[in-house]
């Protein structure tokens, strides 16, 4: 599977989720600066590639490739905790175990964890998938 491919599942996937307003989710690379601003909860995309391997040869290598998709969630700093939470919990929901029938792609566990306030004025939890590809 190419990293194309890979970025359009993890995208793909991430559209479809109904968690928060679409217009709230900042992907890589936007076309334009992304603002926050007036946003009651809002989200940062980012997939980090990992390591490469090659758990077969018989006729041909069969490369693995792994990665973790990064979804960092934000509302503003003591507004209360409810809306994140229920985000990631549609988050979890929208990602693990997925598996992806463009591929053989499929997501696994996925694990939340509160950074808290970032010195932003924004409260901040991150969710990582990580996932595997062939």
């Amino acid at each position: 599977m190419t990293f194309e491919q890979i970025r359009n599942i993890v995208m793909t996937r991430m559209q479809q989720w109904t968690g928060i307003p679409a217009e709230n989710v900042d992907y890589p690379n936007n076309a334009k600066p992304f603002d926050p601003a007036g946003k009651t909860i809002w989200a940062r995309l980012a997939d980090i590639p990992g390591l490469s391997s090659t758990p077969e040869v018989g006729v041909g290598p069969c490369v693995r490739q792994t990665g973790v998709v990064v979804i960092q969630l934000f509302v503003p700093s003591y507004s209360g905790n409810l809306p994140i939470t229920r985000a990631v919990d549609t988050l979890v929901a929208q990602f693990q175990h997925y598996s992806a029938p463009e591929g053989p792609f499929d997501f696994f566990e996925a694990s939340p964890q509160v950074v808290g306030d970032n010195g932003n004025n924004w409260y901040q939890v991150n969710v990582r998938i990580p996932y595997r590809a062939y």
